[in-house]
């Protein structure tokens, strides 16, 4: 795929403002020779206020890899009454190094176990089974849904089988790095970041991720 083709109508994006926002979701509606018309970026229910001549940071992904660009903020327009707001079009773009920790929304169960950094076996049988459900997904962590009470810091081992052919699980460790608790429905939120995974699952993981990533754009 050449570099003219890499953006494209309907395009999933992610916008942040200078120099380290926050990440907000938007998608390509209209492409010219000079300009990008996206959606106004939004983000778990606000949306991101841009001003005319601002430059601010954009990322998508392409393949197995991540890249993006600068782009300044050209104005606000509407099509078919939907309000977008304008964008030049990049001179370059740039590889970025995070795609380890692309995290992509997915829904799979998991079966996990909380133990203490003396227990160096890592042996499930000793250990009383939990179970939650995969709510996103990374080469560096995922993120749980649980009725399981969890503390911030603990260690957990995780058992887990990705869709993506190949029926081997995966066993993985991590810390708990930080933890939600609703109390109307009892249930927990929490993220783990992988200790001592191995190159291979990591890649695994990895692939998987762009795999769901470029069917779901094409849907």
């Amino acid at each position: 795929m050449t570099k003219k083709k890499w953006l494209h109508v309907q395009q999933k994006i992610e916008i942040m403002q200078l120099p380290d926002g926050e990440r907000f979701k938007s998608l390509i509606q209209e492409l010219d020779g000079e300009t990008i018309s996206v959606t106004v970026p939004y983000r778990q229910g606000k949306y991101l206020l841009l001003h005319t001549g601002e430059i601010v940071s954009v990322e998508f992904a392409v393949s197995d890899a991540f890249y993006g660009f600068q782009a300044k903020v050209l104005g606000r327009r509407k099509s078919n009454h939907v309000p977008l707001v304008l964008l030049s079009r990049p001179a370059f773009f740039t590889r970025k190094q995070r795609r380890s920790f692309v995290r992509f929304p997915i829904t799979l169960p998991v079966r996990f176990y909380f133990y203490s950094q003396s227990d160096v076996t890592l042996m499930p049988e000793g250990c009383e089974e939990k179970t939650g459900k995969i709510i996103d997904i990374s080469g560096g962590g995922l993120q749980i849904y649980t009725s399981t009470a969890v503390q911030m810091g603990s260690q957990v081992l995780l058992r887990l089988k990705l869709n993506d052919g190949n029926p081997q699980e995966l066993i993985l460790s991590g810390k708990v790095s930080w933890v939600t608790e609703d109390e109307w429905q009892r249930s927990f939120r929490f993220g783990v970041c992988f200790q001592g995974i191995s190159e291979a699952a990591q890649e695994r993981i990895i692939s998987y991720v762009f795999s769901m990533m470029r069917q779901r754009t094409q849907i």
